[in-house]
């Protein structure tokens, strides 16, 4: 589940060095100092940073330990006002816990360890320990008899806010900002396209047009739920010029889109991939063909970006809708090809859009069918949310079920993370299973409003944040555009709640 090449390790302890330091400079070793001992458990890596520019390259290095604690907390830290767990994973469970704050090396705090019942793994008992009274700012670590103690970890003001800000720097760092590349379609050398620009989703600049839509669809779901969380100031070549600056990477990925659309046909092509040269050992970047799939995706995207940006640019938005209908045509004349619920994922976008009867009568033929259905795939699911958020004419009675469903299905994935020994869904699962339930939690929480739901949202943050198997930071998000994406949306919108 967890990748551990070098730029994943950069990325997961660059955030802890960037945020437990003032101005974000200094070394990662402070968020992983002390020597945990007694029953600590294998596999923590710790780095080591000179101090530098946020916008700088970290210069690491790598020192493997063998161990790693059986107290696990957020290495990024706790808000004073906030809710404060850490967890405790042993054979035997200790009876007590102490919190220490490290300036001093005095206790602050003895509490009782609770145990948890939970089904994964019968080897290892779980220990609930709450701390939530402390609020006082400082750095601390928890100790205990049997299980000895934890990594040091802060209580401060403003921890969402370096953190989403450190998140949107590494999206920033998957941007493929070199010089013009012309690639060969596949199977075709006399097809040429110019594609560079765009963020990376692949080794060797490859970049996926599907993920490249998803992740801005995510992007742009936060800045249309909580505007306010996006700043323009976020140090960027752009800020300052009155568009937010995440709005501005949106703008980027968009153009490098446009770019696959073919304005011949209005298909789009699926991504710039490697492709192996004849029987060599050789590969090459290749233009993958136009697909249903690529083209449906596309002309969603193109279709909610043209409504989202149009307040900040209005030349872009009409831009952007000229390419969805270029891909609309595309989708009608190959009608018998495309899958129902991308054409229906589609029609959803274009109709908030445009306000078009065509696209409602789509729309409606196809929750005819399906409204009652589970969300079997997230397309399906996006079209959902788009649809009970439209202001054009929806149906009651669709709308009303549509939100059952996901109420239904939201719940479902609450209880479980309630019942996990990490707080959140289930500890093995994938990273984009374990951010979606996430995003998910989010959308439903926005509409009800449910203080429950938001403390269940901080819980998968701490996991990300060093609440997890392996006590690390970022544990689980990968290099991939749409995991900052939605890990970006969900910070973004907890920073906002927190100011």
């Amino acid at each position: 589940m967890f990748r551990k090449s070098a730029k994943k390790m950069i990325f997961r302890y660059c955030l802890v060095y960037v945020l437990l330091c003032s101005f974000f400079l200094s070394a990662c070793g402070d968020a992983v100092s002390g020597n945990p001992a007694a029953n600590t458990q294998p596999d923590q890596t710790q780095i080591q940073a000179q101090s530098l520019s946020m916008l700088d390259e970290p210069e690491i290095l790598y020192e493997k330990e063998s161990m790693r604690p059986s107290i696990l907390v957020d290495l990024i830290g706790y808000l004073p006002e906030s809710e404060k767990i850490a967890i405790i994973e042993a054979p035997i469970l200790p009876g007590k816990f102490t919190l220490i704050n490290k300036e001093t090396g005095k206790a602050v705090y003895t509490g009782n360890v609770k145990i948890k019942e939970c089904p994964e793994d019968e080897e290892l008992f779980t220990g609930i320990v709450d701390f939530s009274d402390i609020t006082e700012v400082g750095t601390y670590y928890i100790e205990a008899e049997l299980v000895g103690r934890s990594f040091d970890f802060e209580i401060k003001e403003g921890i969402y806010d370096s953190l989403l800000r450190s998140a949107f720097i590494e999206l920033l760092a998957l941007k493929d900002e070199g010089e013009e590349m012309y690639v060969s379609l596949e199977g075709d050398d006399t097809v040429k396209k110019e594609v560079s620009g765009g963020w990376i989703t692949g080794k060797d600049k490859q970049k996926d047009v599907c993920e490249g839509c998803l992740a801005i669809q995510d992007l742009m779901l936060g800045l249309e739920y909580y505007p306010k969380a996006f700043s323009d100031d976020m140090g960027t070549k752009k800020s300052g010029n009155k568009i937010p600056d995440i709005l501005d990477e949106i703008m980027y990925e968009a153009e490098w889109l446009m770019k696959m659309q073919n304005p011949e046909t209005g298909g789009v092509y699926t991504s710039v991939s490697l492709q192996k040269i004849d029987l060599s050992e050789e590969y090459r970047l290749v233009l993958m063909g136009e697909t249903t799939r690529a083209t449906a995706y596309f002309c969603a995207t193109m279709a909610k970006l043209s409504y989202v940006v149009k307040k900040y640019d209005g030349k872009f938005s009409v831009k952007c809708i000229e390419a969805a209908n270029l891909s609309w045509k595309c989708l009608e004349a190959n009608a018998g090809l495309v899958d129902k619920t991308q054409m229906y994922r589609a029609a959803v976008e274009m109709y908030r859009a445009t306000g078009y009867k065509v696209y409602r009568s789509i729309i409606e033929d196809y929750l005819k069918d399906n409204a009652d259905k589970d969300y079997e795939e997230r397309i399906a699911l996006d079209g959902a949310i788009t649809y009970m958020s439209s202001t054009r004419y929806t149906s009651k009675e669709y709308c009303t079920t549509l939100m059952e469903r996901y109420m239904s299905r939201t719940e479902d994935k609450s209880n479980s993370a309630r019942n996990s020994r990490y707080l959140v869904e289930s500890g093995d699962r994938d990273e984009a299973g374990l951010l979606r339930n996430l995003v998910e939690l989010a959308v439903v929480n926005y509409i009800i409003s449910n203080q429950e739901y938001t403390t269940i949202e901080e819980n998968y943050i701490h996991y990300f944040c060093g609440r997890n198997p392996e006590s690390s930071v970022c544990a689980g998000l990968s290099e991939s555009p749409d995991a900052y994406a939605q890990f970006i949306f969900i910070v973004g919108k907890l920073a906002y709640m927190n100011r």
